[in-house]
């Protein structure tokens, strides 16, 4: 019999792609996987702020009065439906801290039941809103997603991150770090030995793509004998969309026939983008994430204007291993990630429209090389899980960054 995992991940949303249920999806390979699955309420956008804030409440007082139940999902994880408690409903009676401390404490019984019940030996975890189990004898991971823009908070704030930070790399058998720098980082300001494990993508997926379903999102865009620029993620407010709009504005002086193509979640551009839906800029909204590989596909080039930030400087973008998977070429904010790994079809550029321009239309002229196709395969998901597994069980990890 496999050995029974339980992987919680860091947010739940259908929209996006999500890190952990993307590792847990190959993990099935190895263990009996089990996650349980809630409403994110932080994860609603759209609408008035009151109506937003009223969906988000309605949201996460249903997921915590959400009664127990599981299924069995077609990518072979048992989903588990629980209830949790998320900060949100607490913060205006007690505060963020305690709120948080309440949300751990109630969420960490749930999951030492999980653990009870199912008989679980194993927890990766990423969600920060719940503590970690004590349930004796098992083994106990956490991931550690993605870094905060520390430069915008006070220092009270830094200070009990890292306490934090320092009491769960206490509790467990290992912590993962999205990216190197950010290994790097935690262990000379925390002393925390951190293992990196990068973000992938599903290289089959999105290299078996039918041209017809391509021609069909360029089409349904209108967007036939264009030079498309590509703009996909889930677009919130450090991603730099008015900048990426910038640039394209002075990128059609050069090239005419230009597009420019923002694909997912763009709630927070909303007005910006409105205001330039006819000069050539179309945005698509939230696209499933099991739609998403022809659009990839359909674009010409890809960009990442994230802005620099302790936040963005740290992570490591899904986005540049899914444009280059589908031998695009890229032009890129500097960020530690890129300008580590320096690939060769990733242009890096710092933020001004002249020097965006620049890059674009040189990518535009340069040409694929075959064996640019081996960049990304240490960063198929399959190859990430299998190198997660030996850790979970208790082999060493392959290094995947150079």
């Amino acid at each position: 019999m496999k050995p029974k995992l339980l992987v919680v991940p860091h947010l739940c949303a259908e929209s996006i792609t999500i890190r952990e249920i993307e590792l847990a999806r190959r993990l099935v390979e190895f263990f009996d996987v089990y996650s349980p699955k809630w409403s994110d309420a932080l994860h609603i956008d759209g609408g008035t702020p009151y109506q937003r804030r009223w969906r988000q409440f309605r949201t996460a007082l249903q997921s915590l009065l959400t009664r127990s139940h599981h299924s069995r999902g077609a990518d072979g994880i048992t989903y588990l439906e629980v209830p949790v408690l998320q900060p949100m409903l607490l913060r205006r009676a007690v505060g963020g801290r305690l709120a948080l401390s309440l949300s751990e404490l109630f969420n960490r019984r749930v999951l030492d039941k999980i653990i009870s019940s199912l008989g679980i030996r194993c927890v990766l975890l990423a969600a920060d809103t719940f503590g970690l189990p004590r349930t004796p004898g098992v083994r106990v991971f956490f991931d550690l997603v993605d870094w905060f823009p520390e430069e915008k908070s006070s220092p009270r704030h830094l200070a009990f991150v890292r306490r934090r930070l320092r009491k769960i790399a206490g509790g467990v058998q290992g912590l993962f770090a999205v990216s190197e720098p950010l290994c790097q980082k935690l262990k000379a300001e925390l002393g925390i030995d951190a293992i990196p494990l990068p973000n992938g993508a599903d290289l089959e997926a999105l290299r078996s793509v039918d041209p017809e379903e391509v021609a069909t999102v360029r089409s349904q865009w209108r967007l036939q004998g264009k030079f498309v620029i590509g703009y996909v993620g889930n677009h919130g407010s450090f991603t730099g969309v008015d900048f990426v709009v910038k640039v394209f504005q002075a990128v059609c002086q050069r090239i005419p026939n230009a597009a420019l193509l923002i694909v997912g979640p763009a709630e927070y551009w909303s007005p910006i983008l409105s205001a330039v839906r006819s000069q050539g800029v179309t945005c698509t909204g939230p696209i499933a994430p099991s739609k998403i590989a022809p659009y990839f596909n359909a674009i010409d080039l890809g960009v990442l204007a994230q802005e620099k930030s302790l936040g963005t400087e740290f992570a490591f973008q899904i986005k540049n291993v899914e444009y280059t998977a589908c031998r695009k070429f890229v032009v890129s904010t500097p960020l530690r990630t890129w300008e580590r790994l320096r690939w060769p079809n990733i242009f890096l550029a710092e933020r001004d429209v002249e020097t965006w321009v620049s890059a674009i239309c040189k990518a535009r002229d340069a040409t694929w090389l075959p064996e640019w196709d081996r960049l990304t395969e240490p960063y198929d998901w399959k190859v990430l899980a299998g190198n997660l597994a030996r850790i979970l069980t208790g082999s060493e990890l392959v290094e995947t960054e150079s």
